[in-house]
């Protein structure tokens, strides 16, 4: 364990917590995984954190939590998606671009490009997006 971790260990142990420590810089964006992060003095793992995004860049030693993580992102601003209307037997197809980012279940804006329409819709598993 490294000199800033035993420090970071010596804070949240005062304060009564034991959190996720980084183990090196973990920037934007990055996720949080056993590679780049521990917890501290043999606390238990907190599994449900690793696996998320890091909003701000996280300096070795530094604590990781939810706070400043956030599901990873399946959809990004610009990125060409698949867009679908699912109503009963009717399924419509088409594609259109991203006018910001989301996660699972989350609401996204899509530029349908023949249409110039925005349209509306959920991030669905797989990255494409339910209209609604």
């Amino acid at each position: 364990m490294s000199v800033s971790t035993m420090c970071a260990a010596a804070v949240f142990a005062a304060l009564g917590s034991s959190p996720v420590v980084a183990t090196k810089v973990i920037r934007a964006g990055d996720t949080v995984s056993p590679s780049n992060s521990e917890t501290v003095e043999g606390a238990s793992i907190d599994a449900e954190l690793f696996g998320r995004e890091v909003v701000r860049t996280v300096y070795a030693g530094q604590e990781v939590s939810f706070e400043n993580t956030r599901a990873p992102r399946l959809v990004t601003r610009n990125q060409t998606v698949t867009i679908k209307y699912i109503s009963g037997a009717l399924e419509i197809t088409t594609t259109g671009r991203a006018m910001g980012e989301a996660a699972l279940n989350e609401a996204v804006t899509v530029l349908n490009p023949q249409s110039r329409q925005l349209v509306h819709g959920v991030v669905q598993e797989n990255g494409w997006v339910l209209a609604q």
